[in-house]
């Protein structure tokens, strides 16, 4: 079934939910928390609702996501990709991290909702606030991938002030929600520390932009060891951080309240697929939670495994 197809019939189910004489386009600025003209481009079909913004329409309005794509006769799932555009990367890296903001601001006032993910590299939430970390891993992407060409050095990547603004506001959005669960591979600084390192024997990040990662990484680790210490971020909004003694492969996760359920893959460095497809969560969910059982719970509990885990990272970031 066609993008076209799937919008079309999304649309025509929720103005069937909504009362005449309501205005679909105010509604839907309400409940997924993005700009009229973002809204109206939808409406006339020129960006597709994600999967996520779906599934949120699906759960506000009580409508059936799996009878609009027919996907529980045909036995598949369908994602959404939330994928970098090659030809424009910094524009669509920004417009990715506005579709998050969306969904976290969308349901994250509701007390049920629940975040878990296994991350293997360190999550955008954490790293965000840092402006040459945020660049370091686009520029990893960017370099990466052979159709861009345009760009080579560290020092010809630069975010403007706007693109700063979203990410600072990804990350103030993140904390607001009420309960998270993050495991964390054991390696995940080490993989960051050895990147840097390759930039650096290539000769594409120099000597003071190693030094500046340095920093940014140290600020990180002591940020992180005093949320791990604390279990939140602020009254209310708690996090519970495991970290885990076996590595794995992939970045994965599941946002759950209610009727909402989706889950999250991230792929190629910093892209990710979505979807609401329920089976597809369960197994997710499953599979997450399974990781406990190789895992040390390092928030508030687990004193002695903590300091180990950040003095082991302080050690390995200071090869640099």
């Amino acid at each position: 079934m066609k993008t076209e197809s799937l919008n079309e019939k999304l649309i025509k189910a929720a103005r069937e939910k909504i009362p005449g004489g309501v205005n679909l386009a105010s509604v839907l600025m309400d409940m997924l928390y993005i700009g009229k003209e973002a809204v109206y481009r939808r409406l006339r079909g020129e960006v597709p609702f994600t999967f996520t913004e779906a599934s949120l329409i699906s759960n506000a309005l009580g409508i059936s996501l799996d009878r609009i794509s027919a996907s529980d006769s045909t036995g598949n799932a369908l994602f959404g990709l939330n994928i970098i555009d090659h030809k424009r990367p910094v524009e669509t890296y920004g417009s990715l991290i506005e579709h998050d903001i969306s969904v976290i601001n969308a349901v994250k006032k509701n007390p049920a909702l629940e975040w878990y993910a296994a991350f293997n590299s360190i999550p955008q939430m954490f790293y965000l606030n840092h402006d040459n970390l945020a660049r370091f891993f686009l520029y990893k992407w960017m370099y990466q991938h052979e159709k861009i060409n345009y760009i080579r050095y560290f020092s010809e990547l630069t975010f403007a002030d706007d693109l700063r603004g979203k990410q600072r506001e990804y990350v103030k959005a993140s904390k607001e929600v009420a309960s998270a669960n993050f495991i964390w591979d054991n390696m995940m600084f080490y993989s960051l520390v050895n990147d840097i390192k390759y930039f650096m024997d290539i000769n594409l990040v120099n000597r003071d932009e190693a030094e500046a990662l340095k920093e940014e990484i140290h600020q990180l680790i002591n940020e992180l060891e005093q949320l791990a210490a604390k279990g939140c971020h602020k009254p209310g909004k708690s996090i519970r951080i495991y970290l885990s003694d076996i590595n794995f492969e992939a970045s994965y996760g599941y946002l759950e309240a209610d009727d909402f359920k989706v889950s999250v893959l991230r792929l190629y460095a910093i892209n990710e697929i979505a979807t609401a497809d329920r089976k597809v969560f369960e197994l997710q969910k499953e599979w997450i939670h399974s990781l406990k059982k190789y895992s040390t719970l390092i928030s508030v509990s687990g004193e002695k495994r903590r300091i180990q885990f950040f003095e082991k990272q302080r050690r390995h970031v200071d090869s640099l």
